[in-house]
C-alpha cells in the first residue's frame, strides 16, 4: 500500500475528457474511492443529463456525493466542502486514496483552498433572486458591467452564482473577482495532486456532439417527461441545467427536435469552454490527454504517493 493518508487526489477539467473513466483506472490501481465534485450529480433522479457513470460502469468501487439530495433541496459549494471534508475522512480510515473528480470549479476550489464568508442580509437575496427571476439576461448584463471577469466564468442561467456576486458587491463594494483575489483561496487544506485532462478543441467539440447524441438515444427526453409526471417543479435548479431547460421547451412544443439537439450541443461546448477557462486560472494542475497520458498519470500519481 502506497503512503496515500492525508492525501487526496484531484481529477478535472472540463466535459468529455475522460475525467469518470480515469477515476476507475486510478481507484483499481492505487486503491481509491471516488467523491463526485458535479454540481448537478448531487441530484437524485437527474440521470442521463448529467452524465453520471451507471453503475455497472463503476467497478464495484465506492462513489460518494452522487444521489444525495431531493431535486428541491438546497446544496452550494459550502455544503459541498462539508460533505466531502466528511468522505475524504471516512476514505482515509480505510486506508484509501480520496480521488475528487468533477468540473465545477468553485466545488474543487471550495474544498482545497476552503471559502471566505460575509455578512448575509435574507431580504437583500430575496431581492436579488425577484430581480434575477423578472430578467435573467438583463441581471447577467448588470452583473458583466460590474464583473466582467467572474460574468465569464458563469452562464446567465446559473441563478446562484449569479445572485451571490451581486450580493457580495453589495454588501461590501468589492466585486466577486476582487474578493476571492485578496480573501478566498490561499492556502491548500489538503496535500493535493492536480490532475486536468484536456482535448483539442476539434476533438472535444466532436467528443460533445457525439455525447448528446448517445443520451438522447439513451432517453433524455423520457427521463425529463418522467420527471415532470411525478410532479417536479421545472423552476427546480436542476431544471436549469443544460439540456434539460431546453428538453422542457421541446416537450412544449416551443422548439424542434433537431433544434433541441443543435442547442443542447452549442451550450454544453461554451460550458466545456467556461470550465477550461477556470481550471488555466487555477495553480498546480498538471494537464494530461487521456487515455494517451495514462502511463505519465500513473508515473505521477506513483511519485506523489511514494
Amino acid at each position: 500500500m502506497l503512503s496515500n493518508i492525508n492525501k487526496i487526489l484531484a481529477i478535472v477539467g472540463p466535459t468529455c475528457t475522460g475525467k469518470s473513466r480515469l477515476s476507475v483506472d486510478l481507484s483499481l490501481e492505487f486503491g481509491g474511492e471516488i467523491v463526485n465534485a458535479d454540481s448537478m450529480q448531487v441530484y437524485k433522479h437527474f440521470d442521463i443529463g448529467t452524465a453520471k457513470p451507471e453503475k455497472d460502469a463503476r467497478d464495484g468501487i465506492p462513489h460518494h456525493l452522487l444521489d444525495i439530495i431531493e431535486p428541491h433541496e438546497e446544496f452550494n459549494a459550502a455544503m459541498f466542502k462539508e460533505w466531502a471534508d466528511r468522505a475524504i475522512n471516512t476514505i482515509w480510515s480505510r486506508n484509501s486514496l480520496p480521488i475528487i473528480v468533477g468540473g465545477t470549479g468553485l466545488y474543487v476550489r471550495a474544498l482545497i483552498y476552503g471559502l471566505f464568508a460575509i455578512d448575509e442580509k435574507k431580504s437583500t437575496k430575496e431581492t436579488l433572486k425577484e430581480l434575477y427571476h423578472n430578467d435573467p439576461e438583463g441581471f447577467y448584463e448588470n452583473l458583466k458591467a460590474i464583473d466582467p471577469e467572474y460574468a465569464m466564468r458563469i452562464s446567465y442561467r446559473d441563478e446562484r452564482r449569479m445572485v451571490r456576486a451581486m450580493e457580495v458587491y453589495q454588501s461590501t463594494g468589492l466585486t466577486m473577482s476582487e474578493w476571492i483575489q485578496r480573501h478566498g483561496f490561499r492556502e491548500p487544506r489538503y496535500e493535493v495532486l492536480m490532475i486536468g485532462l484536456r482535448k483539442t478543441r476539434a476533438e472535444l467539440y466532436a467528443r460533445i456532439d457525439a455525447r448528446v447524441e448517445e443520451m438522447l438515444q439513451r432517453g433524455w427526453v423520457e427521463e425529463v417527461r418522467s420527471l415532470i409526471k411525478a410532479g417536479y417543479d421545472e423552476r427546480l435548479k436542476p431544471f436549469a441545467g443544460i439540456g434539460y431547460r431546453e428538453i422542457l421547451h421541446y416537450l412544449r412544443g416551443s422548439i424542434a427536435y433537431q433544434d433541441m439537439t443543435d442547442e443542447i450541443k452549442k451550450l454544453t461546448r461554451r460550458y466545456a469552454k467556461r470550465q477550461f477557462t477556470w481550471f488555466l486560472k487555477e495553480e498546480g494542475i498538471a494537464w494530461y490527454e487521456y487515455p494517451d497520458d495514462l502511463d505519465s498519470i500513473r508515473q505521477e500519481v506513483t511519485g506523489f504517493l511514494s
